[in-house]
């Protein structure tokens, strides 16, 4: 990211989202996100310039972006047809309803069209993880802890994860 690009965070209010909201504000873009009703002052107050109900909106109400994060999976083409043309879309996640044709699409847009799906690694560089580190001591980027739960509570920490709402992450105390 670049200083003045503008930043869409889809799933503004979960734990990846929060990251990336407070991430894109740290390095200067224009931030906007997407999240419930009741999480958009939540999502106000990590940073975000401007924040829509995701239940409400609907793609081609949202201006154009230079970077769209999507933490959700669905509707790729919809907020792909979103990017400038120079713009870059990463995913960390798929539709699960639709799974051989959402993979296929991020494939297929990394080798044909200027707007690319990339998908998350999972392997992050050594220097990433220091950059991250660094934003954290500065306190330009906190974890959000939503829940704490025990281990022998793990059904009902993944039930909050499947009903939506959650604000940062779930934590599942192991010891």
């Amino acid at each position: 990211m670049q200083p003045g690009e503008r930043l869409l965070v889809r799933g503004g209010s979960a734990g990846v989202g929060v990251v990336a909201v407070q991430l894109g504000r740290a390095l200067g873009a224009h931030v906007t996100a997407l999240a419930g009703a009741r999480n958009l002052d939540f999502v106000g107050d990590l940073g975000t310039h401007e924040a829509y109900d995701y239940a409400i909106t609907r793609p081609a109400d949202l201006p154009r972006f230079d970077v769209v994060m999507d933490t959700v999976g669905t509707e790729h083409p919809a907020y792909r047809r979103l990017l400038t043309p120079s713009g870059r879309m990463v995913t960390i996640a798929f539709d699960v309803d639709r799974a051989a044709a959402s993979l296929s699409y991020i494939a297929a847009s990394t080798m044909y069209g200027r707007r690319r799906v990339c998908s998350f690694s999972g392997r992050p560089t050594h220097r990433l993880l220091a950059d991250l580190t660094r934003y954290v001591e500065a306190g330009a980027v906190r974890p959000v802890v939503d829940t704490v739960f025990p281990l022998e509570k793990i059904a009902k920490a993944h039930r909050a994860l499947e009903a939506g709402g959650v604000r940062g992450k779930i934590i599942v105390r192991i010891v």
